[in-house]
């Protein structure tokens, strides 16, 4: 839905018609029949009607607010809503039946008869109003132009529906309001969809009749005058007949129709005669209005005359101010094309004035420069005034370096002042060149206008007074001009001026010293003519502020001399070395040092003499070729006084000194760094070869954990125990298990402080056997002992771990062997020991009584005791010998 025209008439409709709608919806609910009719003796609006009302009112609200897409979709239910219970309901008349919408939210209890056969059903008429509603409240929301007349178009339908229907009711004929069928609409009904239906139409005020009555032109205000005059006569006249009707005053129909004509008539006549005056009074203010427009003419006429006389004199003085003006000047319009030159822009270009004036500015500047630097480009925006460099293309064909000072005046009109600077860019191109520190020197000249009458400056633009650190308005007929000036120089700007003035010369050129508003001093140069102002002696010129110029002057003194002690005191070997010739022209103490010659010896050689003869073709060859602060480092051999081969690591750079070509060299003795970088290869190649044979695995590591390099046996050891082959960049806690790393990464903490941590570890393998490795992790340093990461050192240590524990087996069976003789030993000292005491006691019974047989059988039962012990500790060596 686009955004519709505001109106408060809309506003105000939607609002009493979502309020009337509510109230007749309450007398509903609660049975008031009062709050269901509005009008007294009136019939009553159905509930359904109430409710269009509400939606309808609500749609209008929403028109007038903020085009969102929630209000679009309200706006858009609200219209189908009335559109769909208006078609149900006419689709029920026509086709008799009941949709079950009638009573659908609240039950009617009247009576039916035969003007109300369907209790709770609106007027046929006032369905058909609420459908051509409901679908133009959605034609209303779509942009086509043809969408925007339909609805248009029904909302007049509706408008004339129930203007028809109210004309019913105050003359009373029932045909008007009952519309095909016997329900008739009720009054109030017919004025809400009268006022909904303009309403409606006030959302497109472009479109339809409402176009027509709500314009302002002439014909819209009298459109609207006659419209409402006859409205207002077809009520009074109604509301009259009615009420003559009901008092009897005529004795029959034709009477009052007459009467009524006649009414009509006279008002038609009142009515045309006020519309008649209302005209007249219009044409008269419009003849008014012209008569004043024509002084008004007059007046401006000659006010064009006195302003023209005006810019005729200065154009004459502006004529005057170019034609002497020493710089090219020229006009330009905001095409580019010229609208006026100066004899100096002429002469700058080659062109005749007559030439440039048929001619844009684009046609006289370099096509190549236009390509990047567009024409104008930076006079957009607030800057009105911008001095620059151009390129102008002469009519010869020949490009001249401009510096332009461009103003833009508030008529889009572009005036140019331009002065050759061939000539400074020439000087600069040569300063650059003689100076020896290879410095750029690209500063900008900006170029100062004044002009001076009884001397004082009537002008100066703004460069003029910024280069003495002023503005325009402080100098502009405040100051005499040696207020500029140093005091060593006002008497010689006050002699020029003189002189000018005075007729003993037309122009100056002088350098001065100036005095800026600070105090402080600087340099500038004065070109400057004189020319006569209404007979009143005149200086116009240009100023360029030569102070970096001569600061520059001074500068390239200073770096000759500092160029030469950078030279001499250097501790690298230098030498300046004619291109042509390869002569050594000078060279410094640190070569002189280095190659073991004196500094006349070297004067007299040939820089070939340093190079062997083998070499010598491609030194020539390389003398042959400019090179200028080459990156490349060239590393040749060079011969020393004593013959020694020595290598050196060239850095050169062509330059021009005292008008030839030089190489200017700087050799650095790289033989030892050589010798140093052959050494760690080797050691490199040695450290590879000791990593590829050696067993132990080794690994490196960065500060993060990131491996860097591994050899073989790392390879071999992580297929065995990870099942992977690792690879630069991993992280070193993707190896490790979890239950294992927090223990590891605390031994690299310790590592990466500076300590050395060894231990061992047990891998099982997938056979259940155990495999013992040694652990060293070391910090990797710097020369500064700066820790760059650390190593990691795996030995297999599997067979020295399996020999210990043989080891510690066969001591144990040793410990063993060791118990069970101390316990033979006991069984000696006490089981065998026993027998014999016994036996030892019996034979000193024996000696005091040998008859006695008693004793030899205890003598021979101790015997086998001890023959039994015996035999015992003999089973029990062997079984221990057997076991082990």
């Amino acid at each position: 839905m686009d955004p519709p025209r505001k109106s408060r008439t809309v506003r105000v409709i939607g609002l009493l018609s979502v309020i009337t709608g509510l109230i007749v919806m309450l007398g509903w609910v609660l049975n008031v029949p009062p709050m269901k009719v509005i009008f007294p003796e009136s019939i009553a609006i159905r509930f359904n009607a109430a409710l269009c009302f509400v939606f309808l009112g609500a749609g209008l609200i929403i028109a007038q607010t903020k085009p969102t897409l929630f209000n679009r979709l309200l706006f858009n239910f609200f219209g189908i809503s009335v559109a769909l219970i208006g078609l149900l309901t006419l689709c029920q008349d026509i086709f008799h039946f009941s949709a079950g919408i009638d009573q659908f939210f609240v039950h009617d209890d009247t009576a039916v008869s035969y003007s109300f056969p369907y209790p709770g059903r609106m007027a046929f008429n006032a369905s058909v109003n609420f459908f051509l509603l409901g679908i133009g409240f959605l034609a209303v929301g779509v942009r086509r132009n043809v969408f925007k007349a339909l609805s248009q178009f029904l909302f007049h339908a509706v408008t004339v529906l129930s203007a028809i229907a109210l004309v019913g009711y105050l003359y009373g004929v029932s045909f008007f309001r009952v519309f095909f069928y016997e329900t008739s609409m009720a009054t109030f009904t017919a004025i809400i969809f009268f006022c909904i239906s303009i309403a409606a139409a006030l959302l497109n005020p472009s479109i339809g009749i409402v176009k027509l009555l709500s314009g302002n032109d002439v014909g819209n205000h009298m459109a609207r005058r006659l419209y409402l005059v006859l409205a207002a006569m077809i009520i009074i006249f109604g509301i009259l007949s009615s009420q003559l009707y009901d008092l009897r005053l005529f004795s029959s129909l034709s009477v009052g129709i007459a009467l009524l004509a006649v009414c009509f008539l006279i008002v038609s006549l009142l009515m045309i005669w006020n519309t008649a005056n209302w005209l007249n009074r219009i044409d008269g203010e419009r003849s008014a209005a012209e008569t004043q427009l024509l002084q008004l003419n007059n007046n401006l006429e000659k006010r064009v005359q006195n302003r023209s006389e005006e810019f005729r004199k200065s154009e004459e003085k502006y004529r005057s101010l170019i034609e002497q003006a020493s710089d090219a000047i020229y006009v330009l319009d905001f095409e580019g094309s010229f609208l006026d030159v100066n004899a100096s822009m002429s002469q700058l270009v080659g062109y005749s004035g007559e030439e440039l004036l048929k001619m844009n500015v684009r046609e006289i500047i370099d096509p190549e420069e236009l390509k990047v630097d567009p024409l104008m480009q930076n006079l957009k925006g607030p800057q009105k005034s911008v001095v620059r460099e151009r390129t102008f293309l002469r009519k010869d064909g020949r490009l001249l370096p401009v510096e332009i000072n461009v103003k833009l005046f508030v008529d889009d009109r572009i005036m140019v002042i331009a002065r050759d600077i061939s000539y400074r860019k020439k000087m600069e191109k040569e300063t650059r060149e003689a100076e020896l520190k290879f410095r750029t020197l690209a500063e900008k000249s900006m170029v100062g206008v004044y002009i001076v009458q009884n001397s004082k400056f009537i002008y100066v633009n703004p460069r003029f007074a910024g280069v003495f650190g002023y503005e325009p308005e402080e100098l502009i007929n405040t100051v005499n001009v040696d207020a500029i000036l140093s005091d060593e120089y006002k008497y010689i700007s006050l002699e020029h001026v003189r002189r000018r003035m005075a007729g003993e010369v037309e122009s100056v050129h002088y350098e001065a010293r100036g005095k800026k508003k600070n105090g402080r001093l600087n340099w500038v140069e004065f070109y400057g003519s004189r020319v006569n102002f209404g007979d009143v002696p005149t200086i116009i010129g240009s100023m360029i502020d030569i102070t970096e110029r001569k600061r520059a002057e001074d500068e390239l003194k200073s770096s000759e001399l500092k160029y030469k002690l950078l030279f001499e005191s250097n501790p690298m070997p230098m030498w300046m070395i004619a291109k042509d010739t390869q002569e050594i022209i000078a060279v410094n103490d640190a070569a002189i040092i280095l190659y073991g010659y004196s500094r006349q010896e070297l004067m007299q050689m040939n820089v070939k003499s340093l190079r062997p003869k083998e070499d010598r073709g491609k030194q020539a060859k390389g003398y042959r070729v400019d090179k200028a602060y080459s990156s490349e480092r060239e590393i040749v051999r060079h011969l020393k006084k004593d013959g020694t081969i020595i290598y050196v690591q060239l850095i050169v750079h062509d330059i021009i000194f005292e008008g030839r070509p030089v190489r200017l060299s700087l050799t650095l003795d790289v033989t030892e760094k050589l010798k140093a970088e052959e050494s760690l290869k080797k050691s490199e190649a040695n450290l590879q070869t000791i990593l590829k044979t050696t067993e132990t695995a080794y690994a490196l590591f960065d500060l993060n954990l990131k491996v860097i390099s591994f050899n073989k046996e790392a390879i071999r050891f992580m297929e065995q125990h990870y099942g992977r082959t690792p690879e630069k960049g991993d992280s070193l806690s993707d190896y490790f298990p979890k239950d294992r790393f927090p223990q590891f990464e605390k031994y690299t903490i310790e590592v990466l402080q500076g300590k050395n941590i060894n231990y061992e570890i047990d891998y099982r393998m997938s056979d259940g056997a155990v495999c013992w490795y040694d652990v060293r992790l070391f910090p990797i340093t710097n020369n500064h002992k700066e820790i760059l990461g650390l190593m990691m050192a795996l030995y297999d240590i599997t067979e020295r771990r399996n020999a210990e524990q043989d080891l510690k087996n066969a001591y144990s069976r040793i410990s063993n062997h060791i118990d069970k003789i101390k316990d033979m030993a006991w069984k000696q000292s006490h089981l065998i020991r026993s027998p014999l005491a016994n036996l030892k006691g019996l034979t000193e019974m024996l000696k005091e009584n040998p008859t006695e047989g008693i004793v030899f059988e205890h003598m021979e039962a101790e015997l086998s005791r001890m023959d039994a012990i015996i035999i015992e500790m003999a089973d029990e060596a062997s079984g221990q010998e057997e076991n082990d």
